[in-house]
C-alpha cells in the first residue's frame, strides 16, 4: 500500500489535465482494490485469529475453511487483480502509462504492478489459502484473457505509450499463465517472465520517453527514420522489441519458451497453442514500432532532432545488456541461487507452514 500511495502521485507528476485525471482514476481504481484486499484479510483474522500468513494457513489446513475460503480468494483475485492489471480489471493502466513520465511508466510496469500485484497474489494463493485445481485454472484463463486481449488492443494503438501499456497487460497474463499452472516448471517461467518483463518493458518505456524527449510527441504517425538521428534510442528499442516479442537468443525467448513448455508438460496444449500465437501477435505490433517510429524516412519536422543526453543513453545500454544476456539466469548454479529461490516458496504451497513453524522448534 505505500508503494501504491507514492505511485498516484508519481502519476499526476506533471500536475496537467491529463495526468491528474489518470492520477484520479487510477487512486479510485486502487481503494477500491485495497478495499477487497483489505475485506479478505479481515474475513481471514476473523476466523483464524491471526494475520500472520504461517499461521493462517496451518489454521486452515487444520479447520478447513469451506465458503469463507472461497469468498476471500475472490476478493483477493479481484484486489490483488486490479493492482496487476489483469484482464478484466485493466481499466486503469492504459491511461496512468502514457500520463506518467517514462522513468514512472518504466517503474510501473516494471516493478510496482508486477511485484505488488502478481507476485502478491500466488504469495496469498499458494502459501496462505492453497492452490486447488479450479483456483489454478481461474488464474491460467484470466492470464490467457489478458495476454489475447491486451495485444489485440496493442496493435491498434497508435499513441506509443499506450501500446506499450497495454502489451504490459498482455505480458501479465503471460506471467499468470505460468504460475497459475503450479507446477515446478511453470512457476519458475512466470517469475522468469516477470523479472524480464521488468527490463525489457522498462527498457521500452525509457525509449518512449527519449522520443517525446527529443520530438515531443507520443504518436507513432507523426515519426520516422528516428535511428539516423538517435541511434542509441533506435537500436537499443530494437533490443527490447525483439526481446519481449520472444525472438531468441534474447532473454525474453527463454521465458516465453519456458511457458509453453511448461504448458505442454502440464497438456495444457491450447493454453501452449495461444501463448506462440500471442507472441507472434507482440511481434507484429513492435514491427509496427520500428517501422512507424525509427524506420523510413526522417520527416523534415525532426531534421533538428539529436541524441538525448549521456545519463539517459546509459540507462537504455544497460537495460539493453541485460535483455541480451539475461539468458544467463537459466545457467544452474545461477538459476539455483536467483529464480529456484522463489520457486521453491510457491510449489511448497501450504508446507510454507511447516517448514516456517518447525524452523522455530
Amino acid at each position: 500500500e505505500i508503494g501504491a500511495i507514492s505511485s498516484y502521485a508519481l502519476v499526476a507528476f506533471g500536475v496537467e489535465h491529463e495526468e491528474l485525471e489518470a492520477s484520479f482514476k487510477y487512486m479510485v481504481m486502487g481503494s477500491l482494490a485495497s478495499s477487497f484486499i483489505l475485506l479478505g484479510i479481515a474475513l481471514l483474522y476473523s476466523y483464524t485469529s491471526s494475520l500472520n500468513m504461517a499461521d493462517i494457513s496451518r489454521t486452515l489446513a487444520e479447520r478447513g475453511g469451506g465458503q469463507i475460503v472461497l469468498f476471500v480468494s475472490v476478493l483477493f483475485l479481484m484486489g490483488f487483480g486490479l493492482k496487476a492489471a489483469l484482464v478484466p480489471f485493466h481499466a486503469w493502466l492504459p491511461d496512468a502509462h502514457p500520463s506518467a513520465p517514462a522513468p514512472i511508466s518504466a517503474m510501473l510496469s516494471g516493478v510496482l504492478i508486477k511485484a505488488l500485484g502478481v507476485y502478491a497474489l500466488a504469495r496469498i494463493f499458494f502459501n496462505v489459502l492453497g492452490m486447488s485445481a479450479i483456483s489454478s485454472y481461474i488464474l491460467m484463463v484470466l492470464g490467457t484473457i489478458s495476454m489475447i486481449l491486451g495485444g489485440l488492443l496493442a496493435l491498434g494503438q497508435e499513441d506509443i505509450k499506450r501500446l506499450f501499456a497495454y502489451s504490459s497487460i498482455s505480458q501479465i497474463g503471460y506471467v499468470v499463465l505460468g504460475i497459475g499452472m503450479g507446477t515446478t516448471l511453470g512457476i519458475l517461467a512466470g517469475l522468469f517472465h516477470l523479472f524480464n518483463h521488468a527490463t525489457f518493458k522498462s527498457l521500452l518505456f525509457l525509449n518512449s520517453g527519449s522520443i517525446e524527449y527529443a520530438t515531443g510527441t507520443r504518436d507513432l504517425r507523426k515519426m520516422g527514420g528516428l535511428t539516423s538521428k538517435m541511434p542509441v534510442t533506435g537500436y537499443s528499442s530494437l533490443v527490447g522489441s525483439m526481446s519481449i516479442s520472444g525472438i531468441p537468443p534474447l532473454s525474453g525467448f527463454w521465458s516465453k519458451l519456458l511457458i509453453i513448455l511448461a504448458a505442454i508438460q502440464a497438456e495444457h496444449f491450447i493454453f501452449a497453442a495461444i501463448a506462440v500465437l500471442v507472441s507472434i501477435l507482440t511481434l507484429a505490433y513492435y514491427l509496427k514500432v520500428q517501422r512507424l517510429a525509427f524506420f523510413g524516412q526522417l520527416k523534415n519536422s525532426l531534421k533538428g532532432i539529436r541524441e538525448v543526453p549521456l545519463t539517459m543513453k546509459l540507462s537504455m545500454i544497460a537495460l539493453s545488456i541485460i535483455c541480451i544476456f539475461g539468458g544467463l539466469l537459466l545457467i544452474p548454479g545461477i538459476q539455483k541461487n536467483f529464480l529456484n529461490l522463489a520457486t521453491e516458496v510457491l510449489v511448497n504451497g501450504n508446507n510454507y507452514a511447516q517448514v516456517i513453524f518447525g524452523s522455530i522448534r
